[in-house]
């Protein structure tokens, strides 16, 4: 019985020295570091959401075309018209809250975005890139079946109108043209009189 003893005397032991040897760590910080912000990963934004986000131009969001898509997306700016370089564009970085990076290259875009939330923007990039833009604008989205609900049916409404605007040629809209002034005829009996005494 005296080894069980001393077997147990010894476990109490190493026990109570693992628990103070624990208790002297410092704590693990809960928030990141400052300069954590660098691996965060960018959120990503839908080609349909996107799409609705440039059909009602928010003026404090700006979209950043990295690359030429073959379905245009109108209402970004081309990133050759911001900056010559990427490090250029990160440099003088827009003033827009929000900035959402739009490209082939989704490891660029992505590379981007982590630059731009490191310095403070609301940088976010679009979901699978422009390759996923032309796929989703080349065909209106699978009709939802004939019992779903009214969300669903207003969903896939907007999504087929987001796609016709932007994804047919021929229903983008032209260029808005200014008519000339017109005249205003008098009306009938020519020029109005004169009231006396006025």
């Amino acid at each position: 019985m005296p080894p069980i003893k001393i077997v147990l005397a010894a476990s109490a032991l190493v026990v109570a020295l693992g628990s103070a040897a624990f208790s002297k760590r410092p704590a693990k910080s809960v928030t990141p570091p400052a300069d954590g912000a660098v691996s965060w990963a960018p959120n990503a934004v839908e080609p349909f959401a996107l799409a609705k986000l440039l059909s009602e131009a928010p003026p404090d969001t700006l979209v950043v075309a990295l690359d030429a898509p073959r379905h245009e997306l109108r209402g970004s700016v081309p990133m050759a018209a911001l900056a010559a370089s990427d490090d250029s564009f990160v440099a003088n970085r827009p003033r827009a809250r929000r900035v959402i990076l739009a490209g082939f290259d989704q490891i660029r875009a992505d590379r981007l975005a982590r630059r731009l939330l490191f310095k403070g923007v609301e940088a976010r990039v679009l979901l699978g890139g422009l390759d996923a833009w032309d796929r989703t604008m080349d065909a209106d989205p699978a009709t939802p079946a004939p019992n779903a609900n009214d969300a669903t049916w207003r969903t896939y409404r907007e999504h087929v109108a987001l796609r016709h605007a932007f994804g047919e040629a021929s229903l983008a809209p032209a260029a808005p043209l200014v008519a000339p002034a017109m005249p205003i005829a008098p009306a009938e009996g020519g020029a109005p009189k004169k009231r006396e005494g006025c």
